[in-house]
């Protein structure tokens, strides 16, 4: 396995997409359900079921895996938005299923080393919908405050949340998991990560991206990082000025 991941990035409010080699990375789970294809060959990885080979794999939110090696398409989608991933839900009872090609959404399917990953985030071929304006307008409440916190530079914490919907901290703790299945402190992690990384693509230094997204340090952002998609942010900001080159 290459060291180093490289390849290029694009993303959206809710999807991101990485296409390149795959480099070292931990076991990890996270916020984001993925799809991974193998542009080449195909595709190696691990979960709790052990070491397993297919054209691509899917994975759902918080379900602990590795890539092993491969030119790859990584997709990663907010489990808030319904997206092209939803009839793989069901088939998928370990968090995971590999996938032939003929088993990959169409739209899916057609990925090459070529494709314009701008364009396809563009299309709405990915069909993503926010879930959240089905929801409540006590939870939307909540989510609204923290990406309003979040984006002022801001970690809001739990009482705060609570008093929102006039909830004790801890049964808020446990409201907000029958609503979305995560901890708030997760979703509040992927939110902190996501305008990290857009703070990199903007050419922010990594500490500067880690204060502005709520992280107490970098150092405090290089182990979400780590936690959540088995690299370093130098992995991916080494990813990131590759795309740029691009």
């Amino acid at each position: 396995m290459p060291k180093d991941w490289k390849g290029d990035i694009v993303f959206s409010d809710s999807v991101a997409i990485f296409r390149g080699h795959v480099g070292e990375n931990k076991a990890h789970g996270h916020w984001a359900s993925q799809i991974t294809i193998a542009l080449e060959g195909e595709l190696e990885f691990e979960t709790a079921g052990g070491l397993m080979r297919s054209k691509a794999a899917y994975f759902t939110s918080k379900t602990t895996h590795r890539l092993l090696s491969g030119f790859v398409c990584s997709l990663y989608f907010d489990p808030f938005c319904e997206s092209i991933l939803k009839t793989l839900n069901k088939d998928a009872p370990e968090g995971w299923r590999a996938l032939s090609q003929e088993e990959l959404p169409p739209a899916l399917a057609s990925i090459t080393a070529e494709t314009d990953l701008r364009a396809l985030l563009n299309s709405g071929a990915l069909d993503t919908t926010d879930l959240t304006t089905s929801l409540d307008d006590k939870f939307k409440a909540v989510i609204r405050e923290i990406k309003a916190q979040l984006g002022n530079g801001e970690d809001v914490d739990r009482d705060s949340l609570a008093a929102i919907v006039n909830l004790s901290p801890t049964r808020f703790s446990h409201w907000f998991v029958e609503r979305t299945g995560v901890p708030v402190r997760s979703y509040k992690k992927w939110l902190k990560l996501r305008t990290a990384m857009d703070e990199m693509l903007d050419g922010t230094p990594p500490g500067g991206a880690a204060m502005i997204a709520g992280f107490s340090d970098l150092a405090h952002m290089g182990r979400a990082f780590s936690e959540s998609f088995g690299l370093t942010y130098l992995d991916a900001q080494r990813a990131l000025e590759q795309s740029n080159q691009l």
